[in-house]
């Protein structure tokens, strides 16, 4: 079980750091942070901000989503006690 949530976790962010450093593209247009700037690097962005980065966003996202989903469970619980 740890190694499945270690690939949830890690998987995305490498494979999508994978594609943007391949493809030379700018992972930080996706959305912007306060104080975060990576391109004070000389030689262009360092894979490990790129997946730094993406690696915040997919736990935030997941996060966001696991909250959604107890919230959800809360109310359908209170829900179903009401009905009854």
């Amino acid at each position: 079980m740890v190694t499945t949530l270690v690939f949830y976790f890690f998987l995305p962010p490498i494979l999508t750091t994978y594609f943007f450093e391949y493809f030379n593209l700018n992972p930080f247009s996706i959305i912007k942070f306060f104080n975060f700037n990576p391109f004070s690097a000389d030689l262009g962005i360092p894979s490990y901000q790129t997946f730094l980065y993406l690696l915040m966003l997919w736990c935030g996202l997941n996060g966001a989503l696991w909250l959604i989903l107890w919230v959800a469970s809360l109310l359908y619980t209170y829900w179903a006690v009401w009905r009854r």
